[in-house]
């Protein structure tokens, strides 16, 4: 039970967000088209579902379609309630806590009912803008999602940077600064002179990031090894060879053990990783051995990592286990996603707190839908 005051809190606090959601209803206004198409509920089926979940409110029955999807989520998350009450009280600060109770909200009722924090005219207007830094008709067409990325210049924003990517991808990395905590008087990032692990280099986009950010004196791995997105990072790094000079590209994922055989379909940004006997292999199905973090150091004889970012679809915790040598000796900064695993949330948390590396951890998130959320991570002698 959550006697604990602490765990009560939580709870509290996510009632409480639960309880102020329930009668809201959002319908294209909380949908990002860029990443998930147009919204497609017409006003009819709006009115039909709201009446439909209004209906059997009063009667206590549970409504079909979303509303059972909901209740489906709510179970599992009841199960974590213990680990996510754990994460609440690591969390060091109150806009991280208050950060994770929206996002469990938005998590069990939708964007139906819940508008996260981001969710505002200046963000739009922001994504607008990024529009305008498209540089020419010249595309790429990756084949993923009917996305298609534009070559983009940076230096409005001032980066001097140019990039095939897509603009609200822009506007997460460069504008918001996905990688960046910046929330409270103590900022995590990378800074000059750092020497970065970029875990998921995809398209080069955070690569370039990092490497304006650590200057000449710094240097950034970034980790890649989907032949499609490699292309896109070789054409993005060419377009910027001052940058690049400070970037390496190792063309491995980052796991548990090194040398492993790794299955995976190419799905750009969305590439995920899974044991060989965990997939069954066919025409789709491709290979690749791993390394760790810890061989790929100890090769390399780095001095030290200050920076350690990992967005790798969900082989985070694997790829830290990998990397706990590395995290003890050298107590880098932070950044690891932590949105897609369900688990996550708990795991990933808990597993770098019993480490005994003496972090303390913030929170933030950087969509207006379920994706992008990042746990930082800094020393306390950093702190």
């Amino acid at each position: 039970m959550l006697l604990e005051t602490g765990k009560s809190k939580f709870l509290i606090a996510l009632m409480q967000e639960l309880m102020a959601s329930m009668n809201n209803w959002f319908g294209s206004e909380n949908w990002d088209s860029e990443r998930f198409g147009a919204h497609r509920n017409s006003l009819k089926s709006s009115l039909i579902t709201k009446l439909n979940e209004l209906f059997a409110e009063k009667i206590a029955l549970v409504p079909v379609g979303v509303a059972r999807r909901q209740v489906r989520d709510l179970a599992r998350l009841e199960q974590s309630l213990e680990g996510l009450s754990t994460l609440y009280e690591l969390l060091a600060d109150d806009y991280s806590k208050a950060m994770l109770v929206k996002l469990l909200a938005y998590r069990m009722l939708g964007h139906r009912r819940v508008k996260l924090p981001l969710n505002t005219s200046s963000y739009w207007a922001t994504r607008e803008h990024a529009r305008s830094l498209i540089k020419g008709a010249d595309t790429i067409n990756i084949g993923v999602q009917q996305w298609v990325l534009r070559h983009l210049a940076l230096k409005d924003l001032g980066f001097p940077i140019e990039l095939y990517s897509l603009p609200g991808g822009v506007v997460t990395v460069f504008i918001l600064k996905q990688y960046e905590y910046r929330k409270s008087r103590l900022e995590i990032k990378a800074e000059a002179g750092d020497y970065v692990i970029d875990a998921g280099g995809c398209w080069g986009d955070t690569a370039l990031y990092f490497a304006n950010a650590v200057g000449a004196e710094g240097k950034v791995f970034t980790f890649e090894f989907v032949p499609e997105n490699l292309k896109v990072m070789n054409r993005n790094l060419e377009l910027n060879p001052e940058l690049a000079k400070r970037i390496e590209v190792v063309e491995k994922p980052l796991w548990t053990n090194s040398g492993e055989l790794i299955s995976y379909s190419a799905n750009g940004p969305g590439t995920s990783l899974a044991p060989v006997e965990a997939h069954r292999l066919d025409g789709d199905s491709l290979q690749t051995p791993t390394i760790t973090l810890d061989e790929f150091v100890r090769e390399r004889k780095l001095p030290r990592v200050d920076f350690l970012k990992m967005d790798i679809e969900g082989a985070e915790l694997q790829a830290l286990k990998g990397a706990a040598e590395t995290i003890r000796t050298f107590r880098p900064k932070l950044a690891i996603s932590l949105y897609h695993r369900e688990a996550d949330l708990v795991t990933i948390p808990d597993y770098l707190n019993g480490m005994g590396a003496g972090y303390g951890f913030r929170l933030d998130h950087f969509t207006v839908y379920g994706e992008e959320t990042v746990l930082f991570a800094c020393s306390a002698g950093k702190n």
